[in-house]
């Protein structure tokens, strides 16, 4: 009887973590394709991994960027807009960095990628809890 209740437990655990997605969007940057993926889904007050993959229109990785985020929430009766940036840094093909969320609620990410002296940039929004 043990082994059952142990093994059915096990079941559900493992299904709990099958069924955990971390958080991705796709999104254009000028001519660039963009693929974000945040560690925690849903993102969660404190410290979220983002992982930022770039391409260009021909399909290839892009390692010749700058990439920062810039986020934000609107201000709200009795509190002020909050603003806040990272600079992510290039890892195995990937921007990587961190977003920290101050607050639960909706939140304004831009993301802006520097290269060849140009700028271009995409938006999401994400709901911390």
């Amino acid at each position: 009887m043990k082994k059952i209740a142990v093994f059915i437990l096990i079941l559900l655990l493992s299904a709990g973590l099958v069924w955990a997605k971390d958080y991705e969007i796709q999104k254009k940057a000028g001519n660039l394709s963009v693929v974000v993926k945040m560690d925690r889904n849903p993102a969660v007050m404190g410290e979220n991994g983002i992982i930022v993959t770039i391409k260009d229109s021909t399909g290839k990785e892009v390692t010749d960027a700058g990439v920062k985020a810039e986020y934000s929430m609107p201000a709200m009766p009795g509190m002020p807009a909050m603003n806040y940036g990272s600079v992510f840094a290039l890892e195995k093909n990937t921007y990587q960095g961190k977003l920290n969320f101050s607050m639960s609620g909706p939140w304004n990410v831009v993301l802006k990628i520097v290269r060849g002296g140009k700028t271009v940039s995409t938006k999401f929004s994400v709901d911390v809890q």
